[in-house]
């Protein structure tokens, strides 16, 4: 009994110092890519819907917390547009810096956060969220995926 646990010991330390570390992928701080990201953000504030959707592929889809299915370009710049019809003093802060994620088996992602502040029109109530974006980029560096995450309580609350 005592060889046997002798000989799994050895087998279990052998198997822990066989397995060395595994590159999957490079993270940018600079990159093309990241540039896009923080365009995207200065067109949105300059209400330039048309010049944002060209940072965007035709068939680009969006993932929000605010739906429950994929939404299309033409669905995703009425519902930028919307934001403005229902909001006045916006502004979009990036939080620290964005990092371009090339991993080696899937699309490169732009990974970012934001601080987003905004008062209601009618309410006057304003309403701060912290939110972070994936940018999935297609082989034709256009943006193929976006989701992003946030908690939707502050601009509930702000329009009540």
């Amino acid at each position: 009994m005592k060889k046997l646990l002798i000989a799994v010991f050895t087998l279990l330390a052998c198997s822990v110092f066989a397995q060395g570390p595994q590159k999957n992928g490079t993270i940018y701080k600079e990159h093309p890519y990241i540039t896009i990201v923080n365009n995207s953000n200065d067109l949105f504030l300059k209400q330039d819907w048309d010049g944002m959707a060209k940072l965007y592929a035709d068939t680009a889809k969006f993932y929000d917390p605010s739906s429950t299915k994929a939404i299309s370009l033409a669905d995703q710049k009425k519902g930028w547009a919307n934001i403005y019809n229902d909001w006045e003093q916006i502004k979009v802060t990036k939080q620290g810096y964005p990092d371009g994620l090339e991993y080696e088996k899937d699309p490169f992602t732009v990974q970012s956060w934001w601080l987003i502040t905004a008062v209601n029109k009618k309410t006057k109530k304003a309403a701060k969220v912290y939110m972070v974006l994936f940018d999935e980029f297609n082989k034709d560096g256009k943006i193929g995926r976006e989701l992003s995450y946030y908690d939707q309580t502050p601009f509930i609350e702000a329009s009540k």
